[in-house]
């Protein structure tokens, strides 16, 4: 069977969604709905045959401060942008019934190839997480995202050999 997401909707069952984290937990039952209707982030749901979510992810658009971007993707910026543009994982969760069975890594790449596939219609360069914990960082880092200085945000570059992965072109550089 193929690993496959889709948009969150009302068909989809989050009351029984349970990971370690309350705030993971209530932002699927209570915000996910509001702020998609609102266009502030898509919510992708991974779910059983019942509809019931197991895993799910959020992406929304984002700006990094200047000064927080590495010097090597600040160079690329026009002098007049005040941010470097971004694509945010905001949340990424499975909920603990399904934990230790690898779908958080298929949640994260299928969020990755729909990151650098749209970075091509948006015109971003870069994927930001906002880790929740220590346990959080290390999974993001075997995924190649690299800790900002001063912040607890992580980027992952969006380089030809990303896109290559995803079997996409190169940037004209």
């Amino acid at each position: 069977m193929r690993f496959q997401t889709e948009l969150l909707s009302k068909k989809h069952i989050r009351s029984n969604f349970k990971c370690a984290h309350e705030s993971l937990n209530n932002y699927l039952k209570l915000q996910a709905t509001k702020e998609t209707k609102k266009r502030l982030a898509r919510v992708y749901v991974l779910a059983n045959e019942e509809n019931t979510v197991i895993g799910y992810y959020t992406l929304s658009s984002a700006e990094l401060p200047r000064e927080s971007v590495p010097e090597n993707l600040q160079k690329q910026l026009p002098k007049n942008y005040s941010g470097y543009p971004a694509i945010l994982i905001g949340r990424l969760a499975v909920t603990g019934s399904h934990t230790g069975k690898g779908l958080g890594g298929e949640l994260m790449v299928d969020a990755l190839e729909r990151c650098v596939i749209h970075s091509d219609s948006i015109g971003t360069r870069a994927i930001i997480v906002d880790p929740i914990d220590q346990n959080a960082s290390k999974f993001y880092e075997r995924y190649m995202f690299k800790a900002l200085p001063d912040s607890n945000r992580m980027l992952l570059h969006i380089d030809n050999n990303l896109r290559a992965h995803f079997g996409l072109p190169n940037l004209i550089e």
